[in-house]
């Protein structure tokens, strides 16, 4: 087939036009007719459809030429250094010294030695001034000189043993004991490796600042790897090559596909950005590291000041346990199991006893000079006695008959082989959160709103001519304990507990 097709378009150029060509040989023809005429055109052979040895020739002194920094490239710790060698090269002292300060082990020495609250606000300040010392020219800078990096790399791993043995299959990668023996080979054999090679030559541009990148090459290596001179000539000729397109039209005629076309892969590397998010994510997670340990800390001194101990865990489903079950599996977790189960503890032990107590007598027998003060204050107390119900409700959704926790059991059983089944646990989990978030708000507003009027009635109680209640005298015979003491008592709980519902709810 590829033999007739050369023979027809032979014909054309010797004038018989009395055979009739299909529009893919009609395109052909005149690619054979563009490869005749081109300044490479000694690189194929159209008689014959055959790549000339000087094509391989051309392949070969690239090879030679570039094998020290193929060889160099190949070694990954190498490399690996290269990139962080890019980097460094465009950051002043003042960057690597913000950098230092943010490494992990660094903080980590600091931390002994420095307040949490000023060691947050300094690190806080340090990944400011990084982020605005990264600015537009730092990142283009650096993103552009490790383009060139893996411009070259691309250019250097190309796989020139392979395509060379077309010409000699005695072929060897170097380094070299003498030269190949070159012969003539099919187009059709090499299509595949130029379209490689033209894929992966594209970012080859003259002007780029290769000078910039063989310095940091030579810093990396230890030694010269190119000339500075050769390689330029180098790339002039390679460009050359390339926007001749003599390379295209040999893929062309050789394949039989003349609308054949080159499809770039030309490096688009971020890594300065890469860079930058890296040390501010490790240096705001080693922040949230921080105010976790004083959270928790906060949260153990409040829990011994509003409970006396015992079992603070009374939710059956919505709790620590479950979570870990989730945790382990990576999935979502419930946030706010521990704030919803010390709600559940403090509204069964305090709200409904203690404050409750102390409630009846405020608001049965007390006579308000205002009647919107005990309406308002009788409200919040009654809206807090509803909320075992929504929490008793949220946790029995769990359960394996409730809505979720049907659902939950029958995907955690399929999330190890389905991973299809994660982002739907989340979104459940996700759901059950705002469900208890919405709770622990809504807690804390009545609290508040409670809050708000036992100290105004502490207060109060106190005054010769009071403002809210008139009748403390009767309010007190009837109280177990001095009904200012008995308030005062509910009062700090309440305004404790209310601290403790905000950490939780962070």
């Amino acid at each position: 087939m590829a033999e007739d097709l050369v023979g027809k378009v032979l014909n054309f150029f010797s004038g018989d036009s009395n055979e009739k060509l299909s529009d893919k040989e009609i395109i052909l023809r005149q690619r054979y007719k563009d490869l005749a005429e081109n300044k490479y055109a000694k690189f194929y052979r159209v008689k014959t459809g055959e790549a000339d040895p000087s094509l391989g020739q051309f392949f070969l002194s690239l090879y030679k030429m570039i094998l020290p920094i193929r060889i160099f490239m190949k070694d990954t710790a190498k490399s690996t250094r290269l990139r962080q060698i890019v980097l460094e090269a465009f950051m002043d002292p003042s960057v690597v010294e913000i950098a230092k300060r943010l490494n992990p082990v660094y903080m980590e020495e600091i931390a002994k030695k420095t307040p949490p609250e000023a060691l947050t606000g300094q690190i806080g300040s340090d990944i400011e001034a990084l982020t605005s010392k990264f600015d537009a020219n730092r990142i283009n800078g650096i993103n552009r000189c490790y383009n060139l990096v893996m411009v070259v790399f691309q250019l250097v791993v190309f796989d020139y043993p392979a395509l060379l043995k077309n010409f000699d299959s005695n072929f060897v990668e170097g380094p070299f004991g003498g030269d190949p023996k070159l012969s003539p080979v099919k187009g059709a054999a090499i299509a595949k490796n130029l379209g490689d090679f033209l894929t992966i030559s594209q970012g080859i541009n003259p002007d780029s600042d290769w000078k910039t990148l063989l310095k940091l090459l030579r810093i990396c290596a230890g030694e010269e790897l190119i000339a500075d001179s050769q390689f330029a000539q180098m790339i002039l000729g390679l460009r050359d090559i390339i926007n001749s397109r003599v390379l295209e039209l040999l893929i062309q005629c050789g394949s039989g596909n003349p609308i054949w076309t080159c499809k770039p892969r030309i490096p688009d590397e971020h890594i300065a950005e890469m860079w930058l998010e890296a040390r501010t994510i490790k240096a705001k997670e080693y922040i949230d590291k921080i105010n976790k340990t004083e959270k928790n800390k906060q949260i153990e001194v409040l829990l011994k000041d509003v409970f006396y101990g015992g079992d603070l865990e009374r939710l059956d489903h919505y709790n620590a346990t479950a979570n870990e079950v989730l945790i382990q599996k990576g999935l979502a977790s419930y946030t706010y199991a521990e704030g919803l189960n010390y709600l559940s503890v403090f509204m069964s032990e305090y709200v409904e006893k203690d404050i409750r107590e102390l409630f009846d007598i405020l608001l049965i027998r007390g006579q308000w000079t205002n009647n919107a003060n005990s309406k308002e204050l009788s409200e919040a107390f009654h809206q807090m006695l509803e909320i075992p119900n929504a929490i008793t409700q949220l946790d029995n959704e769990l359960s394996d008959d409730g809505a979720d926790g049907s659902r939950l059991k029958a995907s955690l059983l399929r999330a190890d082989r389905d991973q299809t089944q994660a982002r739907y646990i989340n979104s459940i989990v996700g759901s059950v959160n705002d469900a208890a978030l919405e709770i622990l708000n809504t807690a804390d507003g009545h609290l508040s709103v409670i809050d708000k009027h036992m100290r105004m009635l502490a207060d109060d109680v106190q005054k010769k001519h009071p403002d809210y209640i008139i009748n403390w005298r009767e309010l007190n015979s009837v109280s177990r304990q001095p009904i200012l003491q008995l308030m005062a008592e509910n009062q700090q709980k309440i305004g404790l507990f209310i601290q403790l519902l905000h950490l939780c709810a962070q």
